[in-house]
Protein backbone atom coordinates (compact mmCIF):
# COMPACT_ATOMS: atom_id res chain seq x y z
CA UNK A 1 0.00 0.00 0.00
CA UNK A 2 1.20 3.51 -1.09
CA UNK A 3 2.32 5.97 1.52
CA UNK A 4 -0.84 8.66 -0.15
CA UNK A 5 -3.28 5.43 -0.08
CA UNK A 6 -2.79 4.76 3.25
CA UNK A 7 -2.85 8.99 3.83
CA UNK A 8 -6.29 8.76 2.29
CA UNK A 9 -7.10 5.76 4.56
CA UNK A 10 -6.23 7.44 7.66
CA UNK A 11 -8.50 11.20 6.36
CA UNK A 12 -11.28 9.69 5.71
CA UNK A 13 -11.53 7.09 9.23
CA UNK A 14 -10.86 10.93 10.81
CA UNK A 15 -13.85 12.79 8.55
CA UNK A 16 -16.17 9.52 9.46
CA UNK A 17 -15.48 9.51 12.96
CA UNK A 18 -15.80 13.47 13.32
CA UNK A 19 -19.60 13.15 12.13
CA UNK A 20 -20.45 10.24 14.18
CA UNK A 21 -19.39 12.60 16.85
CA UNK A 22 -20.82 15.87 15.83
CA UNK A 23 -24.18 13.46 15.37
CA UNK A 24 -24.15 12.60 18.44
CA UNK A 25 -23.55 16.37 20.32
CA UNK A 26 -26.45 17.51 17.70
CA UNK A 27 -28.64 14.80 19.21
CA UNK A 28 -27.29 15.66 22.77
CA UNK A 29 -28.48 19.29 22.27
CA UNK A 30 -32.26 18.74 21.25
CA UNK A 31 -33.06 16.24 24.53
CA UNK A 32 -31.46 19.57 26.55
CA UNK A 33 -34.81 21.79 25.82
CA UNK A 34 -37.39 19.70 24.04
CA UNK A 35 -39.89 21.72 22.52
CA UNK A 36 -43.33 22.23 23.47
CA UNK A 37 -46.60 23.09 21.99
CA UNK A 38 -49.60 23.80 23.99
CA UNK A 39 -53.22 24.31 22.93
CA UNK A 40 -54.06 27.46 25.33
CA UNK A 41 -51.41 29.41 23.66
CA UNK A 42 -53.68 29.23 20.74
CA UNK A 43 -56.79 30.49 23.25
CA UNK A 44 -57.59 34.08 23.46
CA UNK A 45 -58.94 34.86 26.45
CA UNK A 46 -61.73 37.32 27.73
CA UNK A 47 -63.13 39.03 30.34
CA UNK A 48 -66.82 37.60 31.13
CA UNK A 49 -69.14 40.92 29.90
CA UNK A 50 -66.98 41.65 26.82
CA UNK A 51 -67.92 41.51 22.55
CA UNK A 52 -65.45 39.44 20.80
CA UNK A 53 -65.69 39.59 16.51
CA UNK A 54 -64.42 36.20 15.33
CA UNK A 55 -63.57 36.31 11.49
CA UNK A 56 -64.22 33.53 9.42
CA UNK A 57 -62.37 34.58 6.27
CA UNK A 58 -63.13 38.19 4.34
CA UNK A 59 -60.82 37.71 1.38
CA UNK A 60 -63.63 36.38 -0.63
CA UNK A 61 -67.23 36.56 -1.77
CA UNK A 62 -69.03 33.13 -0.28
CA UNK A 63 -72.31 31.66 -0.86
CA UNK A 64 -72.99 30.75 2.52
CA UNK A 65 -71.42 30.64 5.86
CA UNK A 66 -71.93 28.59 9.20
CA UNK A 67 -70.67 28.60 12.77
CA UNK A 68 -69.93 25.66 15.23
CA UNK A 69 -68.99 25.79 18.83
CA UNK A 70 -67.89 22.12 19.56
CA UNK A 71 -69.63 20.44 16.22
CA UNK A 72 -72.94 22.20 17.32
CA UNK A 73 -74.39 24.22 14.66
CA UNK A 74 -75.21 28.09 15.93
CA UNK A 75 -76.02 30.39 12.81
CA UNK A 76 -76.58 29.57 9.00
CA UNK A 77 -76.42 32.85 7.05
CA UNK A 78 -78.55 30.73 4.87
CA UNK A 79 -81.54 30.65 7.41
CA UNK A 80 -83.95 33.34 7.51
CA UNK A 81 -85.53 32.21 10.94
CA UNK A 82 -83.26 34.85 12.91
CA UNK A 83 -85.04 33.87 16.01
CA UNK A 84 -83.14 31.09 16.60
CA UNK A 85 -80.28 33.13 17.50
CA UNK A 86 -79.55 34.07 20.76
CA UNK A 87 -79.66 37.78 20.84
CA UNK A 88 -75.80 38.19 22.33
CA UNK A 89 -74.75 37.05 18.63
CA UNK A 90 -74.89 38.24 15.35
CA UNK A 91 -73.80 37.53 12.04
CA UNK A 92 -72.13 39.66 10.30
CA UNK A 93 -72.20 40.45 6.15
CA UNK A 94 -68.54 39.34 5.66
CA UNK A 95 -68.64 36.22 7.70
CA UNK A 96 -67.59 37.27 11.16
CA UNK A 97 -69.24 35.99 14.53
CA UNK A 98 -69.90 38.82 16.71
CA UNK A 99 -70.90 37.47 20.78
CA UNK A 100 -71.29 40.66 22.84
CA UNK A 101 -71.76 39.89 26.79
CA UNK A 102 -69.76 37.07 27.15
CA UNK A 103 -70.46 34.56 29.97
CA UNK A 104 -68.35 31.43 31.15
CA UNK A 105 -70.30 29.15 28.86
CA UNK A 106 -69.60 30.67 25.93
CA UNK A 107 -65.70 29.34 26.50
CA UNK A 108 -65.14 26.84 24.39
CA UNK A 109 -64.35 26.56 20.00
CA UNK A 110 -66.05 28.09 17.48
CA UNK A 111 -65.40 26.98 13.27
CA UNK A 112 -66.73 28.52 10.62
CA UNK A 113 -67.71 27.09 7.23
CA UNK A 114 -67.76 29.20 4.10
CA UNK A 115 -68.50 28.47 0.89
CA UNK A 116 -66.83 30.70 -1.93
CA UNK A 117 -68.05 31.62 -4.80
CA UNK A 118 -65.87 29.36 -7.07
CA UNK A 119 -67.61 26.39 -4.45
CA UNK A 120 -63.92 26.42 -2.33
CA UNK A 121 -64.62 25.25 1.69
CA UNK A 122 -62.70 28.06 3.68
CA UNK A 123 -62.57 26.38 7.56
CA UNK A 124 -61.40 28.46 10.51
CA UNK A 125 -60.94 27.26 13.84
CA UNK A 126 -60.96 30.15 17.63
CA UNK A 127 -61.01 29.11 20.59
CA UNK A 128 -61.95 31.14 23.08
CA UNK A 129 -61.32 31.46 27.12
CA UNK A 130 -63.64 33.73 29.23
CA UNK A 131 -62.47 34.25 32.61
CA UNK A 132 -64.30 35.86 35.15
CA UNK A 133 -63.56 36.53 39.12
CA UNK A 134 -63.90 33.68 41.49
CA UNK A 135 -66.73 32.50 43.54
CA UNK A 136 -66.26 30.42 46.81
CA UNK A 137 -68.60 28.35 49.13
CA UNK A 138 -68.13 27.21 52.24
CA UNK A 139 -69.74 23.76 54.35
CA UNK A 140 -70.75 24.19 57.14
CA UNK A 141 -71.26 28.19 56.73
CA UNK A 142 -72.97 30.43 59.60
CA UNK A 143 -72.51 30.41 63.00
CA UNK A 144 -71.64 27.13 64.47
CA UNK A 145 -71.31 26.23 68.35
CA UNK A 146 -69.26 23.27 69.48
CA UNK A 147 -67.20 22.24 72.62
CA UNK A 148 -64.22 22.09 73.78
CA UNK A 149 -62.82 18.35 72.25
CA UNK A 150 -65.06 18.41 69.34
CA UNK A 151 -63.97 17.89 65.89
CA UNK A 152 -64.94 18.90 62.42
CA UNK A 153 -64.62 19.53 58.82
CA UNK A 154 -65.09 22.58 56.94
CA UNK A 155 -64.90 22.07 53.04
CA UNK A 156 -64.38 25.11 50.77
CA UNK A 157 -65.39 25.04 47.19
CA UNK A 158 -64.99 27.76 44.37
CA UNK A 159 -65.23 28.83 40.89
CA UNK A 160 -63.72 31.10 38.56
CA UNK A 161 -60.86 31.03 35.18
CA UNK A 162 -58.26 31.13 35.63
CA UNK A 163 -58.07 28.68 38.80
CA UNK A 164 -58.48 31.07 41.67
CA UNK A 165 -55.89 30.05 44.44
CA UNK A 166 -57.37 28.83 47.78
CA UNK A 167 -56.20 29.98 51.17
CA UNK A 168 -57.66 29.54 54.88
CA UNK A 169 -57.86 32.46 57.05
CA UNK A 170 -58.96 32.15 60.67
CA UNK A 171 -59.52 35.29 63.29
CA UNK A 172 -57.94 37.23 60.41
CA UNK A 173 -54.50 35.31 60.23
CA UNK A 174 -53.22 32.82 57.68
CA UNK A 175 -53.46 29.26 58.78
CA UNK A 176 -50.34 27.58 57.35
CA UNK A 177 -50.57 25.44 54.88
CA UNK A 178 -49.52 22.38 56.65
CA UNK A 179 -52.79 22.22 58.10
CA UNK A 180 -55.06 22.63 55.15
CA UNK A 181 -54.41 19.86 53.65
CA UNK A 182 -55.60 19.68 50.01
CA UNK A 183 -56.87 23.07 50.41
CA UNK A 184 -60.29 22.18 49.61
CA UNK A 185 -60.89 21.13 53.21
CA UNK A 186 -59.63 21.69 56.67
CA UNK A 187 -60.09 19.56 59.78
CA UNK A 188 -60.23 20.86 63.19
CA UNK A 189 -60.05 19.98 66.78
CA UNK A 190 -61.56 22.28 68.95
CA UNK A 191 -59.05 22.71 71.94
CA UNK A 192 -59.67 26.41 73.49
CA UNK A 193 -61.93 29.63 73.76
CA UNK A 194 -59.28 31.23 71.66
CA UNK A 195 -59.98 29.24 68.86
CA UNK A 196 -63.80 31.70 68.79
CA UNK A 197 -64.16 33.42 65.68
CA UNK A 198 -64.67 33.55 61.79
CA UNK A 199 -62.74 30.87 59.54
CA UNK A 200 -62.57 32.17 55.45
CA UNK A 201 -61.69 30.28 52.96
CA UNK A 202 -60.30 32.74 50.18
CA UNK A 203 -60.44 32.60 46.59
CA UNK A 204 -58.11 34.69 44.53
CA UNK A 205 -57.67 34.42 40.22
CA UNK A 206 -56.03 38.01 39.84
CA UNK A 207 -59.66 38.84 38.36
CA UNK A 208 -61.91 40.86 40.17
CA UNK A 209 -62.11 41.15 43.96
CA UNK A 210 -61.24 38.37 46.28
CA UNK A 211 -64.02 36.31 47.37
CA UNK A 212 -64.06 35.28 50.68
CA UNK A 213 -66.87 32.56 52.45
CA UNK A 214 -66.73 31.08 55.67
CA UNK A 215 -68.41 30.20 59.22
CA UNK A 216 -68.32 31.77 62.73
CA UNK A 217 -66.72 29.22 65.35
CA UNK A 218 -67.88 30.15 69.01
CA UNK A 219 -66.50 27.16 70.87
CA UNK A 220 -68.93 26.83 74.16
CA UNK A 221 -67.56 26.40 77.76
CA UNK A 222 -69.41 26.88 81.06
CA UNK A 223 -70.08 29.94 82.86
CA UNK A 224 -67.81 32.44 83.93
CA UNK A 225 -68.37 35.03 86.80
CA UNK A 226 -66.02 37.94 87.49
CA UNK A 227 -67.39 40.94 90.14
CA UNK A 228 -66.15 44.35 89.76
CA UNK A 229 -66.85 44.58 93.66
CA UNK A 230 -67.55 41.54 96.04
CA UNK A 231 -68.07 44.15 98.81
CA UNK A 232 -70.81 46.76 98.50
CA UNK A 233 -71.43 49.72 101.10
CA UNK A 234 -74.80 50.49 102.03
CA UNK A 235 -76.39 51.87 104.61
CA UNK A 236 -80.59 51.29 105.57
CA UNK A 237 -83.27 53.88 103.17
CA UNK A 238 -80.54 53.54 100.02
CA UNK A 239 -80.64 52.43 97.37
CA UNK A 240 -78.16 49.16 96.42
CA UNK A 241 -77.00 47.52 93.38
CA UNK A 242 -75.19 44.38 93.40
CA UNK A 243 -73.29 43.35 89.85
CA UNK A 244 -72.23 40.13 88.51
CA UNK A 245 -70.77 39.78 84.69
CA UNK A 246 -71.26 36.25 83.24
CA UNK A 247 -69.52 34.79 80.50
CA UNK A 248 -71.18 31.60 78.85
CA UNK A 249 -71.77 29.82 75.67
CA UNK A 250 -74.05 28.78 74.95
CA UNK A 251 -76.09 31.68 77.42
CA UNK A 252 -76.21 30.56 81.07
CA UNK A 253 -79.29 31.37 83.40
CA UNK A 254 -78.50 33.12 86.19
CA UNK A 255 -80.33 33.41 89.12
CA UNK A 256 -79.59 35.46 92.72
CA UNK A 257 -79.49 34.08 96.65
CA UNK A 258 -79.45 35.50 99.92
CA UNK A 259 -77.82 33.36 102.57
CA UNK A 260 -79.11 30.34 100.57
CA UNK A 261 -82.35 31.05 99.48
CA UNK A 262 -83.26 31.92 96.36
CA UNK A 263 -84.59 35.56 96.11
CA UNK A 264 -87.92 37.08 95.63
CA UNK A 265 -88.59 40.18 93.16
CA UNK A 266 -91.22 42.70 93.64
CA UNK A 267 -91.61 46.88 93.29
CA UNK A 268 -88.59 47.14 95.82
CA UNK A 269 -86.26 44.20 94.80
CA UNK A 270 -85.90 43.72 90.94
CA UNK A 271 -83.35 42.21 88.93
CA UNK A 272 -82.18 43.10 85.07
CA UNK A 273 -79.16 42.60 82.74
CA UNK A 274 -77.70 44.29 80.07
CA UNK A 275 -75.30 43.36 77.31
CA UNK A 276 -71.95 45.02 77.35
CA UNK A 277 -70.14 45.62 74.05
CA UNK A 278 -67.74 42.49 72.74
CA UNK A 279 -64.62 43.93 72.23
CA UNK A 280 -63.76 42.77 68.93
CA UNK A 281 -60.26 44.74 68.72
CA UNK A 282 -58.95 42.23 71.09
CA UNK A 283 -60.88 38.91 69.40
CA UNK A 284 -63.47 39.49 72.32
CA UNK A 285 -66.61 37.97 70.07
CA UNK A 286 -68.58 36.84 73.37
CA UNK A 287 -70.84 38.80 74.72
CA UNK A 288 -70.88 39.68 78.59
CA UNK A 289 -73.63 39.89 80.22
CA UNK A 290 -74.11 42.11 83.25
CA UNK A 291 -76.84 41.15 85.59
CA UNK A 292 -77.94 43.78 88.31
CA UNK A 293 -79.75 42.92 91.75
CA UNK A 294 -81.18 45.94 92.88
CA UNK A 295 -82.12 46.41 96.13
CA UNK A 296 -84.36 50.01 96.64
CA UNK A 297 -84.85 51.14 100.23
CA UNK A 298 -82.55 48.91 101.94
CA UNK A 299 -83.66 47.09 105.25
CA UNK A 300 -81.41 45.64 107.94
CA UNK A 301 -82.83 42.36 106.93
CA UNK A 302 -81.24 42.88 103.58
CA UNK A 303 -77.55 43.12 104.38
CA UNK A 304 -75.37 39.90 104.42
CA UNK A 305 -74.10 37.60 101.75
CA UNK A 306 -75.42 37.58 98.36
CA UNK A 307 -74.73 34.53 95.75
CA UNK A 308 -74.95 35.16 92.04
CA UNK A 309 -74.96 31.74 90.45
CA UNK A 310 -74.84 31.01 86.77
CA UNK A 311 -75.56 27.46 84.66
CA UNK A 312 -75.52 26.42 81.45
CA UNK A 313 -75.59 22.62 79.95
CA UNK A 314 -71.54 22.63 80.47
CA UNK A 315 -71.69 23.77 84.14
CA UNK A 316 -72.05 26.34 86.49
CA UNK A 317 -70.14 29.00 88.72
CA UNK A 318 -71.25 31.26 91.34
CA UNK A 319 -69.48 34.13 93.24
CA UNK A 320 -70.35 35.89 96.58
CA UNK A 321 -70.81 39.53 97.56
CA UNK A 322 -71.29 41.40 100.33
CA UNK A 323 -73.97 43.79 101.28
CA UNK A 324 -72.83 45.29 104.68
CA UNK A 325 -73.58 48.50 106.42
CA UNK A 326 -70.14 48.32 108.21
CA UNK A 327 -67.26 50.57 107.77
CA UNK A 328 -64.98 50.84 105.17
CA UNK A 329 -61.48 49.83 105.93
CA UNK A 330 -59.52 52.92 107.18
CA UNK A 331 -56.48 54.16 105.29
CA UNK A 332 -53.68 56.10 106.87
CA UNK A 333 -52.48 59.52 106.09
CA UNK A 334 -49.02 60.96 105.83
CA UNK A 335 -48.38 63.58 108.59
CA UNK A 336 -46.62 66.48 107.24
CA UNK A 337 -46.08 67.21 110.79
CA UNK A 338 -42.51 67.44 112.96
CA UNK A 339 -42.34 64.20 115.27
CA UNK A 340 -40.82 63.87 118.20
CA UNK A 341 -38.41 61.48 119.57
CA UNK A 342 -40.94 59.69 122.00
CA UNK A 343 -44.34 60.50 120.45
CA UNK A 344 -45.97 60.66 117.11
CA UNK A 345 -49.21 61.66 115.11
CA UNK A 346 -51.71 58.97 113.05
CA UNK A 347 -53.39 60.44 111.23
CA UNK A 348 -56.04 57.53 109.18
CA UNK A 349 -59.27 58.40 106.94
CA UNK A 350 -62.89 55.57 106.73
CA UNK A 351 -65.80 55.61 104.96
CA UNK A 352 -69.01 54.91 106.65
CA UNK A 353 -72.51 55.92 105.54
CA UNK A 354 -73.50 55.26 108.88
CA UNK A 355 -72.16 57.03 112.43
CA UNK A 356 -69.03 56.30 113.73
CA UNK A 357 -68.70 54.34 117.11
CA UNK A 358 -65.21 54.07 118.04
CA UNK A 359 -61.76 52.87 116.48
CA UNK A 360 -59.64 50.08 117.52
CA UNK A 361 -55.84 51.21 117.09
CA UNK A 362 -53.07 47.71 117.82
CA UNK A 363 -49.57 49.27 117.66
CA UNK A 364 -46.09 47.16 118.48
CA UNK A 365 -42.21 48.34 118.75
CA UNK A 366 -39.84 45.98 116.31
CA UNK A 367 -36.66 45.86 117.63
CA UNK A 368 -33.94 48.00 115.38
CA UNK A 369 -31.39 45.23 114.96
CA UNK A 370 -33.95 43.40 113.24
CA UNK A 371 -35.19 46.01 110.42
CA UNK A 372 -34.13 44.65 107.47
CA UNK A 373 -36.04 43.87 104.32
CA UNK A 374 -35.81 39.89 105.19
CA UNK A 375 -36.44 39.70 108.74
CA UNK A 376 -38.77 43.13 109.45
CA UNK A 377 -41.86 40.48 109.14
CA UNK A 378 -41.33 37.98 111.11
CA UNK A 379 -38.22 38.53 113.54
CA UNK A 380 -38.37 39.62 117.35
CA UNK A 381 -41.69 41.40 117.18
CA UNK A 382 -43.36 42.34 120.38
CA UNK A 383 -47.11 41.73 121.48
CA UNK A 384 -49.59 44.33 120.10
CA UNK A 385 -50.84 47.10 122.19
CA UNK A 386 -54.22 47.91 121.80
CA UNK A 387 -56.30 51.27 122.50
CA UNK A 388 -59.85 51.95 121.95
CA UNK A 389 -60.49 55.39 120.43
CA UNK A 390 -63.71 56.68 120.89
CA UNK A 391 -65.04 58.35 117.60
CA UNK A 392 -65.73 62.55 117.18
CA UNK A 393 -68.93 63.64 115.97
CA UNK A 394 -68.88 63.88 112.16
CA UNK A 395 -71.07 64.64 109.24
CA UNK A 396 -69.77 61.71 106.98
CA UNK A 397 -69.70 59.82 105.28
CA UNK A 398 -66.11 61.03 105.21
CA UNK A 399 -64.08 60.91 108.77
CA UNK A 400 -61.24 62.42 109.32
CA UNK A 401 -59.31 61.17 112.43
CA UNK A 402 -56.12 62.40 114.25
CA UNK A 403 -54.37 60.74 117.53
CA UNK A 404 -50.96 60.46 119.10
CA UNK A 405 -48.69 58.19 120.75
CA UNK A 406 -47.09 58.53 123.95
CA UNK A 407 -44.18 57.29 125.86
CA UNK A 408 -42.58 55.66 122.55
CA UNK A 409 -38.94 54.54 122.50
CA UNK A 410 -36.39 57.25 121.25
CA UNK A 411 -34.69 56.28 117.43
CA UNK A 412 -37.00 53.12 117.59
CA UNK A 413 -39.50 51.53 115.08
CA UNK A 414 -43.14 50.73 114.92
CA UNK A 415 -45.57 48.94 113.45
CA UNK A 416 -50.04 50.12 113.36
CA UNK A 417 -53.06 48.61 112.50
CA UNK A 418 -56.67 50.41 112.77
CA UNK A 419 -60.35 49.68 112.35
CA UNK A 420 -63.53 51.12 113.11
CA UNK A 421 -66.58 50.45 114.25
CA UNK A 422 -70.15 51.88 113.64
CA UNK A 423 -73.79 49.98 114.13
CA UNK A 424 -73.46 47.86 111.83
CA UNK A 425 -70.06 46.15 113.39
CA UNK A 426 -66.18 46.35 112.45
CA UNK A 427 -64.53 47.38 109.33
CA UNK A 428 -61.89 45.41 107.63
CA UNK A 429 -58.45 45.78 109.09
CA UNK A 430 -56.60 48.63 107.32
CA UNK A 431 -52.99 47.85 105.96
CA UNK A 432 -50.28 47.38 108.31
CA UNK A 433 -48.04 50.76 108.19
CA UNK A 434 -44.94 51.59 109.74
CA UNK A 435 -42.84 54.66 111.52
CA UNK A 436 -40.07 55.41 112.85
CA UNK A 437 -39.42 57.70 116.12
CA UNK A 438 -36.80 60.50 115.71
CA UNK A 439 -32.82 59.20 116.48
CA UNK A 440 -30.48 57.56 114.51
CA UNK A 441 -33.23 55.12 112.77
CA UNK A 442 -34.28 56.40 108.90
CA UNK A 443 -37.51 54.85 108.51
CA UNK A 444 -40.20 56.58 105.91
CA UNK A 445 -43.44 57.61 107.56
CA UNK A 446 -45.83 55.15 107.18
CA UNK A 447 -44.19 52.62 104.59
CA UNK A 448 -46.28 49.75 103.88
CA UNK A 449 -45.15 45.87 104.26
CA UNK A 450 -45.50 46.00 100.43
CA UNK A 451 -42.59 48.90 100.20
CA UNK A 452 -40.24 47.60 102.74
CA UNK A 453 -40.58 43.85 100.29
CA UNK A 454 -37.45 43.78 97.94
CA UNK A 455 -39.51 43.46 94.48
CA UNK A 456 -38.12 40.03 92.94
CA UNK A 457 -37.18 40.08 89.63
CA UNK A 458 -38.94 38.68 86.66
CA UNK A 459 -37.42 36.38 83.74
CA UNK A 460 -38.93 35.89 80.25
CA UNK A 461 -38.06 33.46 78.11
CA UNK A 462 -36.58 34.81 74.19
CA UNK A 463 -37.79 33.38 71.24
CA UNK A 464 -35.21 31.85 69.04
CA UNK A 465 -35.91 31.69 65.40
CA UNK A 466 -35.33 28.51 63.61
CA UNK A 467 -33.74 29.12 60.18
CA UNK A 468 -35.31 28.33 57.69
CA UNK A 469 -34.69 25.35 55.17
CA UNK A 470 -33.28 25.63 51.80
CA UNK A 471 -35.43 24.63 48.93
CA UNK A 472 -33.49 23.10 46.17
CA UNK A 473 -36.10 22.80 42.85
CA UNK A 474 -35.53 19.06 41.35
CA UNK A 475 -35.48 20.42 37.68
CA UNK A 476 -32.62 22.93 38.28
CA UNK A 477 -30.81 19.52 39.61
CA UNK A 478 -31.68 17.78 36.21
CA UNK A 479 -30.57 21.00 33.84
CA UNK A 480 -27.73 21.14 35.77
CA UNK A 481 -27.11 16.94 35.33
CA UNK A 482 -27.66 17.19 31.48
CA UNK A 483 -25.13 20.32 31.18
CA UNK A 484 -22.34 18.44 33.20
CA UNK A 485 -23.19 15.44 30.84
CA UNK A 486 -22.68 17.44 27.53
CA UNK A 487 -19.83 18.75 28.60
CA UNK A 488 -18.46 15.57 29.75
CA UNK A 489 -19.14 14.00 26.23
CA UNK A 490 -17.72 17.21 24.25
CA UNK A 491 -14.60 16.65 26.81
CA UNK A 492 -13.88 13.41 25.55
CA UNK A 493 -14.68 14.13 21.81
CA UNK A 494 -11.93 16.98 21.85
CA UNK A 495 -9.59 14.33 23.69
CA UNK A 496 -10.12 11.20 20.88
CA UNK A 497 -10.06 14.17 18.11
CA UNK A 498 -6.26 15.34 19.76
CA UNK A 499 -5.14 11.70 20.01
CA UNK A 500 -6.00 10.81 16.22
CA UNK A 501 -4.39 14.07 15.19
CA UNK A 502 -1.20 13.59 17.10
CA UNK A 503 -1.17 9.80 16.38
CA UNK A 504 -1.54 10.83 12.22
CA UNK A 505 1.14 13.26 12.24
CA UNK A 506 3.69 10.96 14.05
CA UNK A 507 2.32 8.16 11.35
CA UNK A 508 3.47 10.54 8.47
CA UNK A 509 6.31 11.44 9.72
CA UNK A 510 7.54 8.30 9.94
Amino acid sequence: MTPAISTAIHLITFAVFFVVASTALTSLDNTVEPAELKRDDLARRFLENDTVLLACDNHFSFQYVRWYKEDQLIVDSRDSNETLTPDRIRLWSNGSLQIAQLQPMDTGDYSCALKTDNDTEVQRVHSIIVQYPPTVKTEPEGIIELPIGAVFQIICEARGVPQPKLYWRWNGKLVDNQLIGNRLSMQIEVGSRAQTGPIECVANNSIGELAVAGMFLKVQFPPEVRLERNIIYTKVGIRSDLECLIEAVPRASVNWFHHGVPMTYDSRISRYELEMQPNVSNLQYNTVIKHTLSIRNVRDSDLGLYECRAENKLGFKSAAIDLTGRPMPCVFKINPGVQSSTSHVLVWQTESLSALMEFKLKFRQIPSASITPQTLDTDFKTDWTILTIPSELSAGPIHITTYTLHGLQPASVYEVVVFARNHFGWSESSKIVRFATGGEVELPNYSTESELDSNEEQSSLESVEQPEENSVHLNEIYESRIINSAAAKVWRFMNLAGFMAFAYVKYVLI
